[in-house]
């Protein structure tokens, strides 16, 4: 007896024998047949088109892989410009790149797969590459022998751009291969117990004379004896500098990304075409740290500094120096003559500490590759379950003493407690005698204060500020506590004295942003 039709019917879903939608699949015989002489029009496409399609797949490894698909894809991955290895084994590794080097160097012509390859009608490969990138995962560490197969490849193949991101099982020195027609290149070989030195043979000058980017994962001092044979060299990024010095001397440089995490000792930045630079002291400096520094015509700078040394930068007996960092602004206005600018901005913590602490001054000149700064931004933070939210108006005062021609002031006030549990015996109360003080700040045109939470000596600061600049232009005020009465007794207090400046354009804001009114 014949088993009964149970398939489902692809509409309704239900048993075919009950099923009245008309939605029965049609029998085979129905389908429309496949022309056998038909063929495959992908791989009827040109090598061009195919080539495009294997870029799209992101990795070399997975466009291998279609060499199933047809006997017209086999070996035309190793005809892709850009060379992108993925998650494989180091075996498998060392199998593809040989296999790319036995079609792309000349002198391997006569190799077996070579020859294989041929024999398939792949054509041979004319143009360069123009990257090679090879990424193993961590879990899957390289041997020395390995890692120096990769670099004896690349020099082979001689990538216009070279990406090495490795990790290794061993330890040692290794060459530095000649890349003489490699344009960019970046290298990271990892290890936590292992670590791999590349060096240069002594008797070979300009080891890459065209490389003009260079990025550094891991950096040590054979790498920086290296550098000066780099004589092309535009752009150079560092951006795990774990050495206690370090020192660029070259002449090309226009571009320059350093973040050293272990705490610097010394740094030399000899760059006469240096245009950008970006700087950060992660770990901090020693007490005893120098900047050697030249660079003319720097347009764009970002410096930064965590920590000052094991000894930290005081003012006076209640504040600490916790970061420093400067940076360039924009030209003012519209108008592209209108020369650039730098900013210095400090993070300033409470911190009662005893004992002999370096200036202020002598930190700044240390540490800082400028000298002239048009604006001033300080960030005053109150934090912890000891602050007290201390009178900072001798601080701030202080710092205006030293930058007299800044055109630009904002002051900060994070998390900002006001000075309730001060005792009469604090020295932010005994040191009355800056409310009575006049700076010449003959530069000042635009004040910034955010945090403000209508304190008295909230008022006194910004009295000491206004009969000291005479050109200020604008002001901005905005409050860090949520009650209308105080706001507006502060609001009107500031209307007030504002009476004898005319001249300044003053704003108050809310918390929320909304600006304040006059009453």
């Amino acid at each position: 007896m014949a088993r009964a039709n149970t398939r489902p019917c692809r509409r309704c879903h239900r048993d075919l024998t009950v099923c009245r939608c008309g939605g029965a699949r049609r029998p085979a015989s129905a389908l429309p047949r496949r022309d056998a002489d038909a063929g495959d029009r992908i791989s009827a496409l040109n090598d061009d088109l195919l080539l495009q399609i294997l870029a799209r797949l992101g990795c070399a490894h997975s466009a291998a892989r279609t060499s199933v698909l047809s006997r017209r894809w086999r070996g035309l991955w190793t005809h892709l410009p850009e060379l992108v290895l993925r998650d494989m084994t180091p075996e498998s590794l060392d199998a593809v790149l040989d296999r790319v080097v036995a079609m792309f160097d000349p002198q391997a012509r006569a190799h077996p797969q070579a020859l294989t390859a041929a024999a398939a009608g792949v054509p041979e490969l004319q143009t360069p590459l123009s990257l090679l990138d090879i990424c193993i995962p961590w879990d899957r560490p390289l041997s020395l022998a390995q890692i120096s197969s990769l670099f004896g490849a690349a020099a082979r193949l001689q990538p216009a751009s070279l990406v090495v991101d490795v990790t290794t099982s061993q330890s040692g020195a290794m060459l530095l291969p000649r890349l003489d027609h490699t344009k960019s290149m970046t290298l990271a070989i990892w290890g936590v117990f292992h670590r791999v030195i590349l060096i240069s043979p002594q008797d070979q000058e300009g080891d890459m004379p065209n490389l003009e980017s260079l990025t550094l994962r891991r950096y040590d001092v054979f790498l920086e004896a290296l550098l000066h044979r780099f004589s092309a060299l535009r752009s150079l990024s560092i951006p795990n500098l774990d050495l206690s010095s370090i020192t660029i001397n070259l002449p090309l440089l226009q571009e320059l990304f350093l973040i050293a995490s272990a705490k610097l000792q010394r740094v030399v930045i000899m760059a006469p075409k240096l245009k950008k630079l970006t700087f950060h002291a992660k770990g901090g400096v020693a007490d005893d740290f120098t900047l050697s520094y030249s660079a003319p015509e720097m347009e764009d700078l970002s410096w930064k500094c965590s920590r000052y040394g094991s000894r930290r930068v005081h003012f006076g007996d209640m504040w600490i120096l916790r970061i420093v960092s400067i940076k360039t602004s924009e030209p003012l206005g519209q108008l592209q003559q209108n020369p650039h600018s730098n900013a210095l901005s400090l993070d300033i913590m409470e911190w009662e500490l005893e004992g002999a602490t370096p200036s202020f001054e002598h930190c700044i000149s240390s540490i800082s590759p400028v000298a002239n700064f048009s604006g001033l931004d300080l960030c005053i933070n109150s934090r912890g379950i000891n602050t007290r939210g201390h009178v900072y108006g001798a601080m701030v005062l202080h710092l205006l003493e030293v930058y007299t021609l800044i055109e630009r002031l904002k002051v900060d006030l994070r998390k900002y407690k006001g000075r309730g549990l001060c005792s009469t015996n604090c020295p932010c109360i005994q040191l009355n005698d800056w409310r009575g003080q006049t700076i010449s700040l003959t530069h000042l045109k635009e004040m910034e204060i955010k945090g403000i939470r209508g304190e008295d000596h909230d008022i006194d600061i910004l009295k000491v500020i206004l009969r000291s600049a005479a050109i200020l232009e604008r002001m901005a005020i905005t409050f860090n506590i949520k009650s209308e009465k105080r706001i507006r007794l502060f609001s009107s207090k500031i209307h007030s004295i504002l009476k004898a400046h005319p001249s300044v354009n003053c704003k108050i804001y809310r918390s929320s942003g909304e600006q304040v009114l006059p009453a």
